[in-house]
């Protein structure tokens, strides 16, 4: 019986703090964890109950939402899984496609455009969040976003992160100390709103976002947005949950819940954003939980502004943060992993 595992999942079925000599030695193998501070063997045992649970119940049972964010807790205690040096996009220049042998067209074949449009995107404000992580991937996601179309993006940097060499010169701001990843985001639209009154788009990134970095992503973004008949919030991301029978972009009808991976505000639904008084509060750095539950935060904002949400399936990126086993017993962490990803599909489409 694992005491940890006992005062974490209070609440679990009753054999749930019971681990195996096995997963007892690599927790001892791994650096002492704490209520706060999970390995990831805790991590991994969190979030299998946590899946559990969220499988029998929904969302208005009343432990739902502290189920769910204790399995978002886990993953973020989990180690990334990386993409192989020779998937890294071939450039970090700007350039979407060096050898020009990709476009839009490649892309439609598997996410066609959106059936109806409006408005139109031409000026971009594009920010990445960053944090201290223990496995470090924020150069993937720079290198696969700058290849993917958008050459210059601001770094809204929270506590204490060594920048990868090659991009020091980024335009950056940092906090320090760290305020917490509600306020660090908030933060940075408003930021990003302010730096860049033409922009037509406000997207922000996380620091475990992975592109598909040989295809015109930014371009064909330009021709997509904005699907339906009001310019509103569109995820570039879509989780395995998520994930439709039918390739295309889709309306939310129901709550965003897994996942601030990617975001593209219109420029009102940004400043709707920063202005929401029930936003401001939930992002003030000095709330009980700083840094959890934001893409739920901005999923019921969304739901209670009427702000409409898109998502695409396949999905544009893949979530560095995700892995595929944590531990030899346990079960794969996928909830939040895209079960479709662009760049895979392009690539199955296009003949060798």
């Amino acid at each position: 019986m694992c005491d940890l595992l006992s005062q974490l999942l209070s609440g679990g079925p009753a054999d749930t703090a019971e681990v195996s000599a096995d997963v007892c030695s690599g927790c001892c193998r791994s650096f002492l964890p704490t209520v706060r501070d999970w390995n990831p063997v805790i991590a991994s045992r969190v979030w299998s109950c946590a899946e559990q649970m969220l499988s029998a119940s929904n969302d208005q049972q009343p432990d739902h939402d502290h189920w769910m964010q204790l399995m978002m807790q886990a993953e973020r205690c989990l180690p990334p899984v990386l993409p192989d040096e020779e998937d890294l996009p071939l450039t970090s220049t700007g350039a979407s496609d060096p050898d020009g042998s990709r476009t839009i067209e490649d892309i439609v074949s598997v996410l066609p455009l959106p059936s109806q449009r409006v408005g139109r995107v031409t000026q971009w404000a594009v920010g990445v969040t960053t944090a201290p992580r223990r496995a470090a991937t924020l150069l993937p996601c720079l290198q696969s976003l700058i290849a993917a179309g958008w050459a210059e993006p601001h770094l809204f940097i929270d506590g204490a992160v060594d920048l990868p060499a090659p991009y020091t010169e980024l335009p950056r701001t940092y906090r320090q100390p760290a305020i917490g990843a509600r306020q660090s985001y908030y933060l940075a639209v408003v930021e990003l709103l302010q730096r860049h009154p033409e922009a037509d788009a406000v997207m922000l990134v996380q620091d475990d976002a992975y592109w598909p970095g040989s295809l015109p992503v930014r371009e064909y973004l330009e021709q997509a947005l904005w699907p339906g008949d009001v310019p509103g919030l569109v995820s570039g991301w879509c989780c395995t949950d998520d994930t439709c029978d039918v390739a295309g972009w889709h309306h939310r009808k129901t709550p965003w819940k897994f996942g601030a991976v990617v975001f593209i505000f219109s420029r009102d639904a940004a400043e709707r954003f920063v202005h929401d008084s029930a936003m401001k509060t939930a992002c003030d750095s000095r709330t009980d939980n700083p840094s959890g539950g934001l893409s739920m935060l901005i999923g019921d904002w969304a739901a209670r502004c009427e702000v409409p949400v898109y998502f695409p399936t396949p999905s544009l990126v893949q979530h560095l943060g995700d892995v595929s086993t944590i531990w030899e017993h346990s079960r794969a962490v996928g909830v939040r992993r895209a079960s479709r990803f662009l760049g895979d599909e392009v690539l199955e489409s296009r003949p060798p």
